[in-house]
């Protein structure tokens, strides 16, 4: 079929098996055989670094919290023990399913394990998985597109969020009306309800791209509220707080620079 705009435009209604694989961005992570990061494509810088952060020579285990650490070791200790050399692990969260795939490296048959190559696919039907209508792609090779800065911020909007309690391999999902704030634990997050808390395996800079911002508001580089949870506001040596409607009575302070719009917006 001829390349043209119209062939582009009905391409992604048929959803072919194909389609989706050439759009679907990948992180890449190399790793030494004592797990240590050797290097890592942009995709996956996105997804495990803050801005600035360098990755080379850290553990990857310690990027992750108790929670993950456990899975993510089991998962590498497979390939480097498995006949193949090979192990995967499928997580479905609020956007989708994401399959990790580890890779054990290795110079010559039954030699020592040289290392692993780590590659995550988000199989999602997001915007990030192909190309927006303005063609916004960093690089387009034999008709694959690398997601640009925009796309890859392009993702799907929350109504559900992902919940992990205890080490099970169970996520389960709850509104997103039902948290009343989001709290930055590393490169995940904790998500405060009404009734409980509970580890979000996902970043809250992600989490703020994809939540309603006319409700959910970044008040404090660590906190992101639900203002409709927000019970009362209080200054106390110059410095605010929201008290949030959970059974802890959360207390989130107000960063110095976000007081003025907080008060604007709940009329204090």
């Amino acid at each position: 079929m001829a390349d043209t705009p119209a062939a582009r435009a009905s391409a992604p209604a048929g959803q072919s098996f194909e389609y989706r694989l050439q759009r679907t961005p990948v992180g890449v992570v190399l790793l030494d055989a004592d797990l240590t990061i050797r290097s890592v494509n942009p995709v996956a810088m996105r997804l495990l670094a803050p801005p600035g952060q360098r990755l080379a020579g850290v553990d990857i285990l310690s990027l992750h919290p108790d929670e993950a650490r456990e899975k993510v070791a089991f998962l590498i200790e497979r390939a480097r023990t498995s006949a193949d050399g090979t192990s995967s692990l499928v997580v479905t969260t609020a956007m989708g399913s994401l399959i990790a795939k580890i890779s054990r490296l290795e110079e010559t048959p039954d030699g020592p394990v040289e290392g692993f190559c780590m590659m995550i696919h988000a199989l999602a039907e997001a915007p990030v998985m192909g190309r927006s209508q303005a063609d916004d792609a960093d690089v387009q090779v034999d008709g694959l597109s690398v997601a640009g800065e925009a796309a890859m911020k392009a993702l799907c909007p929350l109504m559900k969020l992902p919940l992990v309690q205890g080490k099970g391999d169970l996520i389960s999902l709850i509104d997103v009306n039902e948290v009343v704030c989001l709290v930055a634990q590393g490169h995940y997050a904790e998500a405060r309800t009404l009734g409980f808390s509970a580890f979000c395996p996902r970043p809250l800079a992600d989490l703020e791209r994809r939540l309603d911002p006319a409700l959910f508001v970044r008040v404090h580089r660590r906190y992101l509220v639900n203002i409709r949870h927000v019970r009362a506001a209080t200054r106390e040596d110059g410095a605010w707080h929201l008290v949030m409607a959970d059974t802890a009575r959360t207390r989130v302070p107000v960063s110095r620079g976000k007081v003025e719009a907080i008060r604007r917006l709940l009329a204090v």
